[in-house]
């Protein structure tokens, strides 16, 4: 099953957008689809402390009382890590929105074809299942690689360490630039200078500090590389 819920102050909006969510289920009828909607901002959060999460969240940026994109920071300070999609009537809380770690931004009035292929790439994240490898030769041995699991590489005396999101740690003797050639077939992969790998998938904040991951690890990155990889982040997210 897939629980997604709305989250708009708009009655009109929050209509619109249950609506196209039960024709895309409609036409997607092989997946198990529950929809779950709110009025309010401090409603969804209620709900979500009270009872868990969802899968996926349409939330609106504008709304009485807190903004949608404070709202998913609330969230994700409460460990929750659904994907999010924001609907928005402007570009303005774009960059504050993927920092959030969200999968799309769907800027008002969109089509039908717009929120169905936002749609298709999140629903496409949750049923994944090909898995992604790579064949390395560590310092323990050969060691087989789950890119999925993969978090981020850096840099240290010539070894490359591999944190993975399962928190195992896999040294590779290997050059950086080397170690990137074998995920060049892989998008949601970035070199940030020398010293880092970073998989986007797993980034939750990223200013010119540094990246937070998912998993909780925090790395810091060059001020000269921070407009770089915000525009790389940015373009990777919006992809469809």
């Amino acid at each position: 099953m897939i629980s997604i819920a709305i989250c708009d102050d708009e009655l009109q909006q929050l209509e619109r957008t249950k609506d196209l969510l039960k024709n895309y289920a409609f036409e997607h009828s092989q997946y198990d689809i529950k929809i779950h909607s709110f009025a309010a901002p401090l409603e969804l959060l209620s709900f979500v402390s009270a009872n868990g999460g969802f899968d996926l969240l349409l939330l609106d940026v504008y709304m009485d009382g807190i903004l949608g994109t404070d709202a998913a920071r609330e969230l994700r300070d409460m460990g929750d890590t659904c994907q999010i999609i924001f609907l928005t009537t402007s570009r303005d809380h774009a960059i504050d929105a993927f920092s959030l770690g969200a999968t799309h931004y769907l800027v008002k009035p969109y089509s039908e074809k717009e929120f169905f292929s936002a749609l298709d790439k999140v629903v496409d994240k949750l049923t994944k299942k090909d898995e992604a490898y790579i064949t390395i030769k560590s310092t323990d041995g050969i060691s087989r690689v789950d890119l999925n699991k993969l978090v981020y590489s850096e840099t240290n005396n010539h070894v490359q360490k591999l944190y993975l999101s399962d928190g195992r740690v896999i040294n590779v003797r290997k050059a950086s630039t080397e170690l990137f050639e074998s995920l060049q077939d892989e998008p949601r992969f970035y070199k940030c200078g020398s010293t880092y790998i970073i998989n986007m998938d797993y980034i939750v904040e990223l200013s010119s500090k540094g990246v937070a991951f998912s998993s909780g690890a925090r790395i810091p990155i060059l001020s000269r590389k921070y407009m770089e990889l915000k525009k790389r982040y940015m373009d990777y997210s919006c992809r469809i």
